[in-house]
């Protein structure tokens, strides 16, 4: 997964100042463990709001049911980023074209632009004042020959800038 190498790298090489091949295992964590520098989440259909940035989700107390609030990935990655900004964060959206782009970023779809970091906005659920830090980077995947593509949210396509990766067909030669 090239995306998840290059985060990886990057985190690497501004963190420790060296590749992340020459890493030793602990800082290998801090850069790919869990909860470290580089992490990753597949869009899907069924993703949503909750899933990325903050939801309800059930929980039981004295045997009552309640709904809680829960962070998402990227909400607690920002705040992760909030309380180390000498550190550079990356949140690697795999098949970011599958998910329905405007239920998942929500109001956040501008805060992104790298012009808007750092602006406070409320979030709807917990009324919570939340900021996209300047040291979280997105790196979104996509598969071009999904025909999902064409539906991408155009106000998300303007946020992010593309690299095209063809198949290297030399891999498979000699192969039947």
């Amino acid at each position: 997964h090239r995306a998840l190498a290059v985060a990886n790298e990057l985190a690497a090489r501004h963190t420790f100042q060296k590749s992340f091949a020459d890493l030793t295992q602990p800082e290998r964590t801090i850069v790919a463990g869990g909860d470290g520098l580089v992490r990753i989440c597949t869009f899907h259909p069924g993703w949503g709001y909750e899933d990325f940035i903050e939801g309800l989700r059930p929980a039981t107390i004295n045997g009552q049911m309640v709904f809680e609030p829960r962070d998402g990935i990227f909400k607690r990655l920002c705040l992760d980023a909030a309380k180390q900004t000498n550190r550079q964060f990356f949140l690697v959206l795999d098949e970011i074209n599958r998910g329905d782009l405007p239920r998942i970023f929500g109001e956040l779809i501008t805060t992104i632009e790298y012009d808007k970091r750092d602006r406070q906005i409320k979030l709807p659920i917990t009324g919570s004042s939340f900021a996209v830090p300047r040291n979280v980077f997105l790196i979104g995947t996509m598969n071009t020959a999904d025909r999902s593509i064409s539906l991408m949210d155009t106000a998300l396509r303007r946020r992010f800038g593309f690299v095209e990766l063809m198949p290297d067909s030399a891999l498979l030669a000699g192969r039947k």
